[in-house]
């Protein structure tokens, strides 16, 4: 094979637009010994390649016979769903209840509530008094 055609099919190969044949003249050019200097930086990887396809499994691969640990890791996964919800819903219980803090505002918010509206009535009761005086002072002249 030509120097500019083995180029060529290199180029092809990376860009992954070769056939099959093209492919096997690449192996074969770099299964040689002797290999242009050039080209010299592909040869192991063309060498890894074949080797990896004459590379076969000794033992036969059958994946039902993993269902047993699918269904444990199906297990698994719902077993830390579960946990992870109690320790969130206790979480949010914990944290529903209110601190000492927000008790004692709250008390002191309704104290201040019940001052209030005694204060109110007892200005009520102020402008009674000062409507008396006003209607007394008509009637009764004072030094």
């Amino acid at each position: 094979m030509e120097l500019k055609q083995v180029r060529e099919y290199v180029d092809l190969y990376l860009e992954g637009k070769t056939s099959l044949a093209q492919e096997q003249a690449l192996f074969a050019y770099f299964s040689q010994i002797q290999v242009d200097e050039s080209l010299v930086h592909y040869k192991p990887y063309f060498a890894t390649l074949a080797r990896l396809r004459k590379q076969h499994f000794s033992t036969n691969f059958n994946p039902i016979k993993t269902s047993k640990s699918l269904q444990l890791k199906r297990l698994a996964v719902i077993a830390a769903a579960v946990i992870t919800a109690v320790f969130v819903l206790q979480q949010t219980a914990i944290n529903s209840q209110p601190a000492l803090e927000e008790i004692a505002y709250e008390e002191f918010k309704a104290n201040m509530y019940l001052v209030s509206n005694q204060l109110n009535k007892g200005k009520q009761g102020m402008a009674y008094i000062e409507t008396f005086n006003q209607t007394t002072n008509k009637y009764l002249k004072t030094e």
